[in-house]
């Protein structure tokens, strides 16, 4: 047995990173200023062409700023699968709209298209697509559900910096896109997010609304072009990113190709090397997985969930559950009185198990033959 601990997550930083956060703090511009507009631009080229985008201190603030963009509000229904991390629903509690809650497939514990078109009311104005682990939802499908009822898609990125749906990068199909830098992320900052859109007065918008409303970017008040005088147009918020963290998000995104390449490669191993009675969640050859998350299935007769993280823990390797359903939350079960059997059926069988770039092989081999004992009865 191992004597150190393997996390399930781990940020793949270096010297580089260290060095470019180093910078900025002895450039004495530490907030909002020249590196976020950089970084927004290179994410823009990262994506392709035509894209707009405005750096932000989460993705949870983009998606409440996008739901803004899009005129969501008091009486408004948007539609979010209850397969996700709360935060999807909570920023259209905090819109005034109401949450509807959908479940999701089986292969791939996206967005059910079929749930999807019959969560749809009177009421509905938007969707909130989420990428889980990494997978692409079906975004063909969905903006047509979408142009047919006129309704605005907002996508949850947060796990899918690099994912294709297609041959194209998550980023672009719906009418704007939300991305998270958090510190596990495959793209990480420690916090941090991004929102684009093809829509420069969405996005420009959304800026506004970043930082409380202000006619003009924060940073140009305190440069020598700049002017004292701003005027505060409309309700605005406090979500713009800093300098340090736009500077390690330049070093990250220079190298997240290679990062996601090796995710793939751990992946790979994963799915030749564990029990055959693990069941996985999709991935195909038109989509680029960028396996964010890999997540496994183990049927509770072989052993309940529960029991099977303790095990792994007493060997040293870290692991979590993505993600406890929204409708099993205490404050969502008030809200939402529906059936939900796949996403239930999938927590009850769900674990996430070590993945990141930073692995070794040796580490991919520890985790696999663990587990394998695990399911064997392996003390």
């Amino acid at each position: 047995m191992r004597k150190d601990f393997l996390p399930f997550a781990r940020p793949c930083f270096s010297q580089a990173e260290i060095e470019a956060a180093a910078e900025v703090i002895r450039s004495g511009h530490l907030t909002t200023g020249p590196k976020v507009t950089e970084f927004e631009e290179r994410f823009c080229e990262y994506l392709g062409e035509g894209f707009h985008a405005a750096a932000l201190n989460s993705c949870t603030a983009g998606l409440f700023l996008g739901l803004l963009s899009q005129g969501i509000g008091p009486h408004d229904e948007v539609v979010v699968p209850t397969w996700t991390f709360v935060a999807t629903a909570h920023v259209v509690l905090w819109t005034g709209a109401r949450p509807v809650l959908c479940d999701v497939e089986e292969s791939s514990l996206n967005i059910d298209v079929r749930a999807l078109e019959k969560s749809i009311g009177k009421k509905t104005k938007a969707i909130i697509p989420v990428h889980f682990a990494g997978y692409p939802c079906a975004m063909n499908e969905i903006c047509r559900i979408a142009k047919k009822h006129k309704l605005a898609v907002i996508e949850d990125a947060a796990h899918a910096c690099g994912t294709a749906y297609k041959g194209k990068k998550i980023g672009g199909f719906g009418d704007l896109t939300a991305f998270s830098f958090y510190a596990t992320k495959n793209l990480a900052c420690g916090e941090g997010g991004m929102v684009v859109s093809r829509n420069r007065k969405t996005i420009e918008k959304i800026r506004k609304l970043s930082y409380f409303g202000i006619n003009k970017r924060a940073f140009d008040r305190y440069t020598q072009k700049g002017s004292w005088y701003y005027e505060i147009e409309e309700l605005g918020y406090k979500y713009n990113m800093d300098s340090i963290h736009a500077a390690i998000g330049l070093v990250q995104l220079a190298k997240l190709e290679e990062m996601n390449l090796r995710r793939r490669e751990i992946a790979g191993m994963y799915r030749r090397g564990l029990d055959k009675r693990i069941r996985f969640t999709e991935d195909s050859q038109e989509n680029f997985h960028n396996y964010h998350l890999f997540l496994i299935r183990i049927d509770k007769e072989i052993i309940p969930r529960d029991e099977f993280v303790g095990k792994l823990k007493e060997r040293n390797i870290g692991c979590s559950v993505h993600f406890i359903p929204l409708h099993r939350h205490p404050f969502y079960k008030k809200i939402s009185k529906k059936k939900f059997p796949v996403a239930d059926k999938a927590y009850g069988e769900a674990v996430s198990i070590p993945l990141f770039p930073g692995m070794s092989d040796q580490d991919v081999e520890y985790v696999i033959d663990n587990v394998n004992q695990v399911l064997k009865g392996g003390g």
